[in-house]
């Protein structure tokens, strides 16, 4: 599934494969050079090597694949939030609706929908729903997710829900919203064309796509992919 067109996590992958291929190498090291003479020249960078790349060869390869794609909705008071839809993958989508889809229908009623947002949704609040977001270079520590609607399309399970933001202060505003899992274990996709639904003729807004440095983490190795919303009031 590549509803946007991205490889997310390609060069943590890749530098697994290189930890693999130095391993495959050493099979051709010729049997007369003594042990002892291999060890100085090896040991030491190859264990240096493996510390540093030690945690992302633990936890590089993701198991769950989401395409996300965010809608900034802005009234007559400011920026009220951000509205984000998730299209997984169809391995997790076929798991999680074999438990929930209860008569196999590839439809959730009511009853099932609130199965699933107890049973799938409503842990991802440990997590901050995966969803950094930044207004003005200040964090916002708490995220909440309302209005959580799970359905079915063409057989992949989507969420969609709102995370309320509140922006009301009448001046230039720059908000910034990556979605991403740092475990690695969920590996998530931007859209690139984000939207922007606004009810209000106050505000000159521009939206982008860009990787933000100041989101930077896992040693700041990795630097998220942010919807980047400029709002200025009229």
């Amino acid at each position: 599934m590549t509803r946007f067109n991205i490889s997310p996590y390609s060069e943590v992958l890749d530098s697994f494969s290189s930890i693999l291929h130095y391993a495959d190498m050493q099979k051709t090291i010729p049997y007369a050079m003594s042990l002892k003479k291999i060890l100085p020249v090896f040991i030491l960078p190859l264990s240096l090597f493996f510390f540093l790349l030690g945690p992302v060869k633990a936890s590089a390869h993701p198991h769950v694949f989401v395409d996300c794609s965010l809608t900034f909705e802005i009234n007559g008071q400011g920026l009220a939030g951000v509205r984000q839809k998730w299209w997984f993958d169809e391995m997790f989508s076929s798991m999680i609706l074999g438990d929930f889809d209860k008569n196999h229908d590839n439809k959730l009623t009511p009853e099932e929908a609130a199965a699933l947002e107890q049973g799938a949704f409503v842990n991802l609040k440990n997590f901050n729903y995966f969803t950094r977001v930044l207004v003005d270079g200040k964090e916002r520590d708490q995220i909440e997710a309302v209005d959580f609607k799970p359905s079915v399309e063409d057989g992949t399970l989507v969420y969609e829900f709102f995370v309320p933001l509140n922006i009301t202060e009448k001046k230039k505003h720059v908000i910034m919203v990556a979605i991403y899992d740092k475990s690695f274990y969920t590996a998530v996709q931007m859209d690139p064309q984000n939207k922007i639904s606004t009810h209000s003729e106050k505000y000159q807004t521009s939206l982008d796509l860009r990787p933000v440095a100041e989101m930077a983490y896992f040693y700041d190795q990795m630097v998220p992919e942010a919807a980047v919303l400029t709002m200025l009031p009229e």
